[in-house]
């Protein structure tokens, strides 16, 4: 007899449609450290949403940022550039102002000395400021003045500002105070000695900033320093100057 083969297996039965309105979602099991994150079709876009369309465009239409800083860029540059110009334009004028013109250093002299011995002692100097300059007048910016006595401050002031005009002479006053403590012997020896006359050599010494001006044209400051060795015969009253000698540095 022939053997009969058994019958074959049922088919298997066929998958289960997966339900979209399923509240839970089946979940492969994978092992421990590992995440995954499942997210629904109909949240994926691959459109920006309406929202974010509407950010970028107002983005887009609004002034930007670059431009801003770009303008603001180009301002700086441009006052650099023009502060440099007028410094450069300045140093060419104040170098051709000096060069064609030739200007010459103003003279000083002291015309009267005198001493006002009180509490604290006042040092009253006339000096006599000439400019020889034919065609160019002198704007003076004030400056400082000391007077010493072997090599020792006694007194100090100020040098005033003004102008003078070119091939012109003008007497300034200097007020000088004395510096604390006791009049140096040899100042109180001659304001005692009203019999014998007692010379005093003292030396003046003037730092003043000036500038050169012709027209609407000037010069750049110009800072000069003035000694002046001057000896008096007495300080009490009617004091003279003996001699003198003063000379001008430009520095």
């Amino acid at each position: 007899m022939e053997e009969r083969l058994p019958p074959p297996p049922p088919p298997p039965p066929p998958p289960q449609p997966y339900a979209t309105n399923s509240p839970k979602l089946q979940i492969p099991y994978i092992g421990p450290g590992t995440y995954v994150v499942q997210v629904p079709k109909d949240q994926v876009y691959r459109i920006p949403p309406p929202e974010n369309a509407r950010i970028a465009e107002n983005y887009r239409n609004s002034p930007g940022r670059d431009k801003k800083r770009s303008c603001c860029c180009c301002f700086f540059i441009c006052l650099i550039t023009f502060i440099a110009i007028l410094i450069i334009v300045g140093a060419i004028i104040g170098g051709l102002f000096s060069i064609v013109l030739k200007p010459k250093s103003p003279k000083f002299s002291i015309q009267r000395f005198q001493l006002k011995n009180s509490t604290r002692p006042l040092y009253n100097i006339t000096l006599k400021v000439n400019n020889p300059n034919s065609k160019v007048g002198i704007n003076y910016k004030g400056g400082d003045v000391s007077l010493s006595l072997k090599q020792r401050e006694i007194a100090k002031g100020a040098y005033p500002s003004f102008y003078e005009a070119h091939d012109s002479s003008k007497e300034i006053r200097l007020a000088l105070k004395a510096s604390k403590g006791d009049l140096p012997k040899e100042v109180d020896k001659s304001m005692k000695n009203k019999k014998k006359k007692v010379n005093v050599t003292f030396t003046l010494t003037i730092k003043v900033h000036a500038q050169m001006k012709m027209w609407s044209l000037r010069s750049g400051t110009i800072t000069y320093n003035i000694t002046c060795q001057v000896k008096v015969d007495m300080l009490p009253k009617n004091t003279r100057v003996l001699s003198q000698q003063c000379e001008t540095k430009r520095l």
